[in-house]
């Protein structure tokens, strides 16, 4: 059992260089079989990102990072703490928006974690947030 960690451990201290090695030779072997005469495009620029959130990622997002702290709309695997409010009480403040909900995780306040979220996964689970939202 012993020897199935050890070479775990030895895989995992080497998974950064052979990660670089293979990006290095994918890019490499990517170009080479580009034509010279077009322009290599990586990304898109100017692509316009969408503004409307996908609610089900955000779950995803949630259920991942959110969940071990706040009740996110599904049942607790495990005891809350009582002073980190749900997710649907968040939601159900006055004025709550995607707007707000996104520049709280931009810059989140202790004893929240910063937990480093993307813009996508951001607008997402602002999004899936506010869907908890109680009709009027």
């Amino acid at each position: 059992m012993r020897f199935e960690s050890d070479k775990v451990a030895n895989y995992a201290k080497r998974l950064p260089v052979l990660t670089l090695v293979g990006v290095a030779v994918g890019f490499a072997s990517a170009i080479a079989q580009e034509p010279d005469d077009q322009p290599i495009i990586r990304d898109e620029p100017g692509k316009v990102e969408s503004k409307i959130p996908d609610v089900e990622n955000g779950l995803t997002v949630a259920r991942a990072l959110c969940s071990t702290c706040h009740l996110i709309g599904e049942p607790a695997n495990s005891p809350m703490p009582t002073d980190v409010p749900s997710f649907s009480s968040i939601a159900n403040r006055p004025n709550q928006s995607v707007e707000r909900l996104s520049n709280w995780l931009i810059e989140p306040h202790a004893p929240m974690p910063n937990i480093h979220l993307t813009r996508a996964e951001i607008r997402d689970l602002a999004g899936y947030i506010l869907s908890l939202r109680s009709s009027p």
